[in-house]
């Protein structure tokens, strides 16, 4: 999965300017993936062994500024920003990222789907990035869209799905997920997406907290 040269997989989303995709400052628009975890901003939720873990999940982590909570995958390695949390695999293939908060919107839940789509799109180190038709989704209740993905992280082929909940007029929650593309199994079909489904039946929502001054 990685990639013979020292991948720098950053995946920035970059709000427009335009009034309908303001961002709040409670909300940081910045998904980062990360294959190379570092002792700073890495923290792994449980012993990481040599051979492949056993996907378990684990304790509840809360997300006060982003609003949301969801139980942590145990082996994984994670990035925790306030608005967001990256979540990386023992072996590095399988990249989950949540980030949520408070948006100012103007527009229908579809627009903004598919404007997160573009934005996805024009990130570095995510390349020819394609998705199937949306479709209806829920998480904790919630009405939301998702969609399955295409792409070469890196040099790599991937599979994955990208979603958007509407918690509420204000508040929106975001998604993505990717894996190899491999027909071994241990990809995004079945092993990915059933990890990615797992961590998000546990996901709940609140209401964002603003930040400590």
């Amino acid at each position: 999965m990685v990639p013979t040269e020292t991948p720098t997989p950053d995946l920035t989303i970059i709000p427009s300017v335009t009034p309908s995709l303001t961002i709040s400052p409670t909300l940081t628009p910045t998904l980062t993936p990360t294959l190379e975890p570092t002792p700073e901003t890495m923290v792994p939720s449980g012993p990481i062994a040599t051979a492949k873990i056993p996907f378990r999940l684990g304790r509840e982590k809360v997300m006060p500024q982003a609003g949301f909570s969801f139980s942590t995958p145990i082996g994984f390695y994670f990035d925790y920003r306030p608005n967001q949390v990256t979540m990386t695999s023992d072996d590095q293939d399988t990249v989950f990222t949540f980030l949520g908060g408070l948006v100012a919107r103007e527009q229908e839940l579809e627009s903004d789907f598919e404007q997160f789509i573009e934005l996805i799109k024009i990130t570095p180190n995510l390349e020819q990035f394609q998705t199937d038709e949306f479709y209806q989704y829920q998480v904790s209740g919630m009405p939301g869209l998702a969609a399955e993905v295409t792409g070469l992280y890196g040099d790599n082929p991937v599979r994955g799905r990208i979603l958007i909940v509407a918690v509420s007029e204000e508040q929106l929650f975001y998604a993505l997920a990717i894996s190899p593309d491999t027909s071994s199994g241990d990809g995004w079909e079945p092993e990915g997406r059933q990890e990615f489904e797992s961590i998000i039946r546990t996901v709940s929502f609140s209401q964002p907290v603003p930040p400590e001054e």
